[in-house]
């Protein structure tokens, strides 16, 4: 199991912090105290004194191992979920803070196609390339507030169609997302609610020489 891990010192220029983060999961440690380069971090979480998990950041300078590895965080936290690595409430705070790609057919209105298990559903990729996956006229880019304002009643979202980590969200899980309130979001940062035990996670200390130390 993943814990945080304390610092020498606090950094200069800011207060003490440790982080917990999502890791490639192509990434492995040379040895167990070595340090991940930072293109091998998908995002992370701030953790605070009391244990709280701060809002999940994506790594701007993430790139992936190879064809097979998680192109974005979202994609990341699919991946794990559907091995058994993680929880709903995962993508719940993951989503919140991503913007997707939307398959538009091009009058205006997103594709629908139908899912594995036959549920009409829009389309919606998660990065670059899931959208080389899918024959579309046009792609929009939305938070999730308007993902959820294209959603009809009774239609789902397909996430990354033929990708490794195919998804489908029902329309009721995606608005029940956007309907959390501030107190419940902060209870699934909180100690003992959010277990990223089970995720690709490493403690880290955010110091600045330690990131792409060789093991």
């Amino acid at each position: 199991m993943a814990t945080t891990t304390e610092p020498n010192e606090a950094p200069a220029d800011g207060p003490l912090e440790n982080w917990f983060l999502l890791m490639d999961p192509a990434w492995s440690p040379a040895t167990e105290d070595a340090a991940p380069p930072v293109e091998a971090v998908v995002g992370l979480w701030p953790v605070a004194e009391d244990g709280r998990l701060g809002k999940f950041r994506a790594n701007p300078e993430y790139m992936p191992a190879d064809e097979h590895s998680p192109s974005d965080p979202l994609d990341a936290v699919l991946r794990l979920v559907l091995q058994g690595r993680a929880e709903a409430s995962h993508i719940q705070l993951v989503v919140r803070e991503t913007l997707v790609d939307v398959a538009m057919n091009g009058d205006g209105r997103p594709l629908v196609t139908r899912s594995p298990d036959d549920v009409p559903c829009i389309v919606v990729a998660t990065g670059e390339p899931h959208r080389r996956r899918v024959a579309s006229p046009g792609w929009r880019r939305v938070d999730l507030g308007e993902l959820t304002g294209l959603l009809a009643e009774g239609v789902d979202v397909l996430f990354n169609p033929g990708g490794p980590a195919a998804v489908r969200l029902t329309g009721d899980f995606l608005r029940e997302t956007l309907a959390m309130d501030e107190a419940r979001v902060a209870e699934l940062h909180g100690p003992g609610e959010h277990d990223v035990s089970g995720l690709r996670i490493v403690p880290w200390e955010p110091a600045a020489d330690r990131v792409g130390e060789s093991g």
